[in-house]
């Protein structure tokens, strides 16, 4: 096991998937970057993605190759697009402005990363101390120092998203803060997976903007059932998935948070991360055969490749409508529709089947989904049911969800997310 692990980090390193330097001594820290960096390799190569140097791992390491590091920047794109559009959510959910993309033309705040002089009139350091640097609004520049190991929902490194959120408060017009626990706070303080602006940098935006308002509707509506900030630890949930980059997301109403074994993160607007999918969806689910996402809700459905939308979408349900729930069935490769008590098996290079009634599973389920482990997890009300690879349930179930996904000890709801003024943003990378 020693060997493979050392036969890993050789040629990880050697092309490009591991720095070529340790971001720290600590062991756990380091087994933590290595697993991340075979997970990629992993998905680059197609093959099953364990984040461990196992058989079919070593052998792919082992084939003849081209010399030149691998181009993988689609996976890291994808990372770093939804860093990017949660840092810019945690903004325009307090204030009334709101941030779009644009591939060209004129943008207000502008994004690039950049090593030492290169790019810009002040060098970076290298790995270490300075991490980013931006410019006010008449410039709306900000640069990330490209040497830096920039990570996202992990302890080592420096989190992306908590530093872009900074870095762009400067761009709108903000200076530090005097606190040392605001995001404006000069010093990076390490990643925090419940992360929550401080009521200093609130206060600040809305110095500058003024508070979310409403915009005026054109045509009486019925409200939605979530357009404020969700508390994850109260109320159901619209959808479960296993995502892009084995990240757990829950969705309900507007907003989507990820949850790990420490908890979950501070919910993010949906259209930060997917910006044309619409809010209260049915269900979702993640192809582990295609690496494609799918959203559902009343008959249409939504496909993206990572977080872009797929040509020709979202397209009209080959199978009913209102679907309630879905989950990447790993044993048939293929992904399983619930409503109520029926049950549809897609091939997603073939056509809907109906499956037979799993045993024991509860009708009109909120969500479900299949975690990395393999098995499938099935939520209704604030209960659980987790189901074998075999699709058998499992003994002891089922059990209350809400400690158990969300370690819940207290949350308090934020503000409403209100899109008003709008800035152009573009992003190179």
């Amino acid at each position: 096991v020693f060997m493979s692990v050392c036969v890993s980090q050789v040629y990880l390193k050697r092309y490009g998937y591991l720095p070529s330097f340790s971001s720290a001594d600590h062991q756990g820290i380091q087994t933590e970057q290595m697993n991340e960096a075979l997970r990629i390799f992993q998905q680059v190569m197609d093959l099953r993605v364990t984040g461990r140097p196992d058989s079919s791992t070593l052998v792919m390491m082992r084939a003849a190759r081209c010399g030149l590091s691998d181009p993988f920047s689609r996976l890291l794109k994808y990372r770093i697009l939804a860093a990017v559009r949660a840092a810019f959510g945690y903004w325009s959910a307090v204030s009334p402005l709101h941030f779009q993309e644009v591939s060209g033309g004129h943008a207000d705040i502008k994004l690039s990363f950049h090593r030492r002089a290169q790019g810009c009139r002040v060098a970076f350091d290298g790995p270490g101390q300075v991490l980013g640097h931006a410019e006010g609004p008449e410039s709306g520049t900000v640069h990330f120092d490209a040497d830096e190991v920039w990570t996202e929902g992990r302890s080592y490194g420096a989190n992306l998203r908590i530093v872009a959120a900074h870095e762009i408060g400067h761009a709108l017009g903000l200076g530090h803060s005097q606190y040392h626990s605001a995001l404006m706070g000069p010093v990076f303080t390490g990643y925090r997976h419940n992360f929550r602006l401080h009521h200093d940098d609130i206060r600040g935006i809305q110095a500058l903007y003024g508070k979310p308002v409403e915009k005026p509707s054109t045509a009486p509506r019925k409200p939605d059932r979530e357009t404020s900030v969700p508390d994850p630890c109260a109320g159901g949930l619209d959808a479960l998935m296993l995502g892009p980059l084995h990240k757990t997301l829950a969705f309900r109403g507007h907003y989507v948070w990820t949850l790990s074994d420490s908890g979950y993160n501070s919910p993010v607007p949906i259209n930060a991360l997917w910006k044309e999918l619409p809010g209260n969806i049915n269900a979702a689910v993640h192809s582990q055969r295609t690496n494609k996402s799918y959203f559902l809700k009343g008959d249409k459905v939504w496909r993206y490749s990572g977080f872009k939308l797929d040509q020709g979408y979202p397209k009209r349900l080959s199978i009913p409508s209102n679907i309630q729930a879905a989950f990447f069935l790993k044993r048939r490769r293929a992904l399983v529709f619930i409503r109520g008590s029926e049950y549809w098996l897609w091939d997603e290079l073939g056509s809907a089947k109906h499956l037979r009634l799993i045993s024991a599973l509860p009708s009109d389920p909120d969500a479900a989904f299949t975690g990395s482990d393999g098995r499938v997890y099935v939520f209704r009300d604030a209960r659980q049911w987790r189901v074998s690879p075999a699709l058998t349930l499992e003994e002891s179930y089922p059990l209350r969800s809400r400690q158990r996904w969300m370690h819940c000890s207290g949350f308090s709801p934020g503000v409403s997310l209100i899109l008003d003024n709008q800035l152009m943003i573009s992003i190179r990378h």
